[in-house]
């Protein structure tokens, strides 16, 4: 129907000069009933009549499957008498019936000729244009409002606990379900009490929750669909209720803390105990000079630091120290930032690394992975992973100090795709042994998640999670 459109307009201005004649003619047009555009077809061909506001009309003829134009029959100028007659200027009359719908019209052509067998019907149909359809509102997915503060929130839940998070693009939403599904199993549990009102997101961790790493789960209703929208940006971590040693207990119990890799912005990568037997987890963020202290004591609690995380390609998580990382400190990042500018030469960046970060040098720690295949090693497994290692020391755990466990290498690492387990290779539930070279102490990692870590190459989100227990 272009077509007709770019007919019209073509041939307007012909109709115009046509009809210009008799200025006298056009007093009284009468009732335009049959202005607007009206179609016919027969087997061949496709027949367009066009009454325009001017009470000019003509007809245009199409070939019915190319739509090729075929003619074109210029009318001219009409009166409409009766509301059921046209006459025109040229003299011709038309006859029509129009429908009560004012959709359908009979037009009988050559009326009034005195000639019955010259005057033909034909029925046509109101063109209506097709309207596009309405766009339908833009439904706007359930989101965090403020997702750092959903990290704090989240990151630290507690079974039988009720928690609140903020939401955007709530006011339409009818929530249904709130869940929280484990990692690597995609295992979901329930939350009780959930509620959504006033763009707050409410819900209970149920008392026999499990500690360990989960993703949030909200399943709701919005004009009528049903949609479910998982919060990967935020990792939701039910820790265990810590408990104070007893007194005279000879071990520090961690349980299910979590490293990230070094470019992880919100998980820390450098593990320490301080003397104060507290876990202090920061971010490579840390290794920068803390203003409040002078150089020595930058110096000291950078060379406190016990662990720190990497991720390799293949890809692996790594537990390291400065001999492992040396130069490859260029690309731990602070807020996604590399903590210095390197030249992308090894020796002079580890020299750079050494005398921008006084203390680096000094993280000696050396790490070893238990084997269940030897007795003395399959001792200490079982006590970590039995939740019954209450004492590390030369008595409670002679292997670990009088040298038949050597604890000698500068990293262990999760295993590759097609990696076995070994003294520098780990894999879910792994016993990891270290001993820090600040101290000397003894400390002994059960791993309970590896997570991110499904690319082909370095995993900037990876993360772990692991049960600690430190030597008092």
């Amino acid at each position: 129907m272009k077509k007709v459109v770019c007919v019209l307009l073509s041939f307007m201005s012909c109709l115009l000069v046509s009809c210009d004649k008799d200025d006298d003619w056009d007093k009284n047009l009468g009732n335009n009933l049959l202005e607007g555009i009206w179609t016919r077809e027969s087997s061949s061909q496709k027949f367009v009549a066009t009454f325009n506001a001017d009470h000019t009309s003509y007809v245009c003829t199409y070939h019915i499957e190319t739509e090729a134009l075929e003619h074109v029959d210029l009318q001219g100028k009409y009166r409409v008498v009766d509301e059921s007659l046209l006459v025109y200027q040229s003299g011709d009359k038309h006859l029509f019936k129009l429908s009560e719908d004012g959709n359908t019209v009979e037009i009988t052509y050559g009326y009034g000729t005195g000639n019955p067998e010259a005057e033909k019907t034909y029925t046509y149909k109101r063109y209506v244009e097709a309207q596009e359809p309405e766009p339908e509102p833009e439904e706007k997915e359930l989101q965090l409002a403020d997702v750092n503060a959903a990290k704090e929130t989240l990151g630290n839940l507690k079974a039988g606990v009720s928690v609140t998070v903020g939401m955007s693009n709530w006011e339409d939403a009818v929530m249904t379900k709130v869940s929280l599904r484990k990692r690597l199993t995609i295992e979901d549990t329930p939350m009780t009490n959930g509620k959504l009102t006033g763009g707050n997101l409410t819900f209970t961790v149920p008392e026999n929750m499990p500690a360990g790493s989960y993703s949030l789960i909200v399943a709701y209703t919005l004009n009528g669909k049903e949609k479910e929208v998982m919060f990967d940006a935020v990792t939701c971590i039910v820790k265990e209720d810590e408990t104070p040693p007893e007194p005279g207990a000879k071990v520090l119990v961690f349980k299910n803390q979590m490293m990230g890799s070094s470019q992880h912005r919100d998980f820390g990568c450098l593990l320490t105990v301080t003397d104060a037997g507290q876990l202090d987890i920061q971010t490579a963020c840390y290794m920068n000079d803390d203003p409040s202290l002078n150089a020595e004591e930058n110096k000291k609690r950078r060379s406190e630091i016990d662990i720190m995380a990497n991720t390799y390609s293949g890809p692996a998580f790594a537990l390291a120290n400065f001999d492992k990382i040396a130069h490859n400190l260029r690309n731990y990042k602070c807020n996604g930032t590399n903590l210095f500018t390197t030249v992308k030469d090894d020796a002079k960046d580890k020299e750079t690394a050494m005398t921008m970060f006084p203390g680096y040098a000094d993280i000696q720690t050396k790490f070893l992975v238990l084997q269940e295949s030897i007795e003395k090693e399959k001792a200490i497994i079982d006590l970590v992973k039995n939740d019954r290692l209450v004492e590390i020391s030369e008595t409670a755990t002679p292997s670990l100090f009088d040298g038949s466990i050597k604890i000698d290498r500068i990293t262990v690492q999760s295993i590759k795709p097609g990696e076995a387990v070994g003294r520098d290779r780990f894999d879910l539930n792994g016993v990891v042994v270290f001993k820090s070279s600040k101290n000397g102490k003894i400390g002994v990692m059960l791993i309970r998640e590896i997570n991110e870590l499904d690319g082909v190459s370095d995993a900037a989100d990876a993360t772990i999670v692991f049960d600690l227990y430190y030597q008092k």
